[in-house]
């Protein structure tokens, strides 16, 4: 039997279209592959121009009592930074500088080019000149990180305040003068800068060219130097709008005497005890400094067990004469049986704390106090000089919350 075997191959065009195809299918993944990369280094160098903007004029998404609290490198020093350095080292000595306002690994002190922050994901550096725009051009084509609409929205601001009484009724012509309202705000180098206004007959007042950030607005009554002090949130490109009522009736019906009767502080930094964990706000004080509070959209509490104390920085009142007394509020609930709470007051670096207040498991936030007629590290009466160094705040147990804490100086 014979049996036939055929040793046929593949043709030279066979295999040239082979190779042709394999080309073909190589050159598609690798451009696919190169999409692929470009889209996460975009992706990345976008997220990290978010930052870049946020340091340089905070975060609008940072929010304690409905009062954003974020203002970046603008909200401290009132001016656009010169680079991005200035954004991690203190460009002149600023007073009024607050950061670093971002995280560089690299030291930008040390040797500023290589700092990470400053160039994009291809390695090319951001295209920043003191506008409002950051840029990445590292892809070949221009990837730009809008900060603001303008540098006006950022710089350039106004403060509308109304001052009336207690009956909400205005100065009018003849009382006008007696008011004074004052704001203070950072100057763009370092500094502070204080603006005094009369209000017209209808209370009004515009205070303009104000940066935005939490300003200081102080309303002065002048014969008796009653002064209520408040912080004001202004945002880019917003008229803020700020409503002040005295708390008596000096040129109301039925006149009076009298301005304020009182001068409210705040809490406005971290102090000597810092025991608490905060919840819906980034810094504990900035949880209970709300001016209406805000309930559980932002507290301070501690886990579980024995007391833990927490005090703050207290804001500097002004004011003259005597003081009859200064009294601490906290705004405070229960989460569960056998909770407790008590205010703190820290002077000269002494604790002193009010008596316990059991919460009785209740749900509802309760207000509860302690007065000082005299200062209790001297026993004499207070002077405005020591309410200056004096810190507030909040001792709590077993879980207990506290959304607020204040002062009233009488």
């Amino acid at each position: 039997m014979h049996i036939s075997y055929s040793k046929k191959g593949y043709s030279l065009i066979e295999l040239m279209v082979v190779i042709i195809i394999i080309s073909i299918i190589a050159a598609v993944s690798v451009k696919t592959l190169m999409t692929s990369s470009d889209t996460v280094r975009t992706e990345r160098s976008k997220d990290e121009m978010d930052e870049l903007a946020f340091a340089i004029a905070g975060n609008p998404e940072l929010v304690s009592g409905g009062t954003r609290t974020d203002f970046g490198y603008v909200g401290d020093v009132g001016s656009l930074p010169v680079n991005l350095d200035a954004l991690v080292i203190n460009p002149g000595g600023f007073a009024t500088w607050k950061g670093p306002y971002l995280k560089d690994d690299y030291l930008a002190a040390a040797g500023g080019a290589n700092s990470e922050f400053k160039i994009d994901d291809w390695g090319a550096g951001y295209v920043y000149s003191s506008g409002v725009t950051i840029t990445s051009t590292g892809s070949g084509q221009a990837i730009t990180r809008e900060i603001a609409n303008s540098v006006s929205d950022l710089l350039y601001n106004s403060v509308a305040v109304t001052v009336t009484d207690i009956n909400q009724n205005p100065p009018g012509p003849i009382y006008k003068d007696s008011v004074n309202v004052l704001l203070t705000y950072p100057n763009g180098t370092g500094g502070t800068i204080t603006i005094a206004r009369a209000p017209a007959s209808d209370g009004f007042v515009q205070i303009d060219s104000v940066p935005i950030g939490l300003q200081t607005l102080r309303t002065v009554y002048l014969p008796d130097n009653d002064t209520l002090k408040r912080k004001v949130a202004v945002n880019p490109g917003e008229l803020a709008l700020v409503d002040v009522q005295l708390f008596s009736n000096p040129w109301g019906s039925g006149g009076g005497g009298g301005g304020f009767g009182k001068v409210i502080i705040r809490p406005e930094g971290v102090g000597d005890y810092t025991e608490h964990t905060s919840n819906g706000c980034s810094s504990n004080w900035q949880c209970v400094n709300d001016v209406t509070s805000d309930g559980d959209g932002s507290y301070v509490i501690i886990a579980s067990g024995p007391w833990a104390t927490e005090s703050y920085q207290a804001e500097d009142p002004i004011g003259s004469g005597a003081i009859d007394s200064i009294v601490i509020y906290i705004l405070v609930r229960s989460t569960g049986p056998g909770q407790l709470a008590r205010t703190t007051l820290v002077v000269n670096g002494n604790l002193y704390t009010g008596g316990n207040n059991n919460l009785n498991s209740s749900p509802t936030y309760t207000v509860f106090s302690t007065a000082y007629v005299t200062n209790p590290d001297t026993s004499s009466p207070w002077t405005w000089a020591e309410l200056n160094d004096i810190q507030i705040g909040v001792g709590l147990k077993d879980q207990a919350r506290c959304s607020q804490v204040w002062a009233e100086i009488f």
